[in-house]
């Protein structure tokens, strides 16, 4: 029987990750060579789908292939050079490597290509895998493997606005990738992880299933869940404002709680691990400028302590508009 796209999930979780890993995809010749010091623009070709991708990066001197990666995944611009960018001061203050990979808009058009991971086909059939956005990262990072930029075994995974969208339903529906530790940052409005509510709010109906299993997994990430404490703008021009998005709270702050309350109280319920941690940060809007040197500095402290620098409040965040 062949094996259909909503399988797939089951069937890489039941092969360990064995359809994305570097032994999988180092029998492709094609290699993009090591990133060279400073600020550069590359082009790298997937080793499953054969696209090509174009790829902003920063190597701070002195880096080596022990060098922390950190993958920074944009917002719906997809000004990949800006995100770049914002993250420079602290890649050369903390050691890490940044790598911004661009979605094309041809291969990943529009919110369903980009933010919820080109699932599905123009035709409304399940895309394989390898045609995914989600799957994109790990093969990114098995080409810097091969061609000497890392010896590490994980990468650090970031991502602002739809950024943040396209990081936690990565994690959702790929959570068996080579990830150390994620910060998502900003949504604004997310894919709950339980099936009560329907795709793409929740899991039920979602054109690729997330078993039990794979929930499991989810909550065990180490994944820290931040927000701009002045992120309250219910009116912001990029906030969706459909029924089941407002369902979620009237503004980004409040619906980053909400997923990240949601998440604890399904692991408290099925008995999961939970690893996940939830901040604001104060004085800061909607800027992922503003978000970079909270976020690697979180990544600082991980890679130094094996845990995210924050204190989940008991409480819900203030979240008032000024």
């Amino acid at each position: 029987m062949p094996t259909t796209p909503r399988r797939y999930l089951g069937l890489l979780l039941a092969l360990g990750g064995l359809a994305l890993s570097p032994l999988a995809q180092s029998q492709t010749p094609q290699t993009a060579p090591p990133l060279a010091t400073g600020s550069h623009e590359s082009t790298f070709t997937l080793p499953q789908s054969q696209r090509q991708i174009e790829v902003a990066s920063y190597v701070p001197k002195g880096a080596d292939a022990k060098t922390p990666i950190v993958f920074v995944l944009t917002g719906l611009k997809r000004n990949a050079e800006d995100y770049r960018d914002a993250w420079i001061k602290a890649a050369d203050e903390y050691g890490f490597t940044i790598v911004v990979p661009r979605f094309s808009q041809q291969d990943y058009p529009g919110v369903a290509g980009y933010n919820l991971g080109n699932l599905v086909a123009k035709d409304g059939q399940p895309n394989p895998p390898e045609a995914w956005s989600y799957t994109v990262i790990d093969d990114l990072f098995s080409d810097l493997e091969q061609s000497g930029q890392t010896e590490r075994q994980r990468y650090y995974l970031f991502g602002h606005s739809a950024g943040c969208q396209f990081v936690h339903r990565m994690l959702t529906f790929v959570p068996q990738s080579r990830i150390q530790a994620a910060i998502c940052s900003a949504a604004g409005w997310w894919t709950l992880p339980d099936t009560d509510n329907e795709w793409p709010y929740g899991l039920k109906d979602a054109p690729v299933a997330v078993d039990r299993d794979a929930q499991r997994q989810l909550a065990g990430l180490d994944l820290l869940v931040t927000v701009g404490a002045e992120d309250t703008d219910p009116w912001h021009k990029y906030l969706r404002r459909s029924y089941q998005a407002m369902a979620q709270g009237n503004n980004r702050v409040e619906r980053a709680w909400v997923y990240y309350k949601t998440a604890e109280q399904k692991a408290n319920r099925y008995g999961f691990d939970f690893h996940w941690a939830f901040q604001t940060v104060p004085g800061v809007g909607h800027d992922n400028a503003g978000i970079a040197p909270f976020a690697a500095k979180q990544f600082a402290a991980f890679e130094r302590d094996g845990a995210f620098d924050v204190v989940t409040p008991e409480t819900a965040p203030e979240s008032t508009p000024d």
